[in-house]
């Protein structure tokens, strides 16, 4: 997964929505792709935010350490 886009970027293309411009024409302007205005504006106007999440993280270690007493006696 790459990397969220700036919070910078994210500002910008709210106040250009904000501005009165469309979610596809602020994704236009700032070269993002339409969809990802359109989900940070629905996100803002459900939340409030929209600030990126958390992302990733180590998934599969929880599950191991649940059977680490059958791994480690086998």
């Amino acid at each position: 997964m790459g990397k969220p886009l700036s919070i910078d970027l994210r500002e910008r293309v709210i106040e250009a929505i904000d501005g009165g411009m469309s979610r596809r024409g602020a994704a236009a302007r700032y070269g993002i792709a339409p969809s990802t205005a359109i989900r940070w504006d629905n996100e803002r106007r459900a939340t409030g935010s929209f600030a990126p999440k958390r992302q990733g993280g180590d998934m599969r270690s929880k599950r191991l350490e649940a059977h680490a007493g059958v791994i480690h006696a086998a």
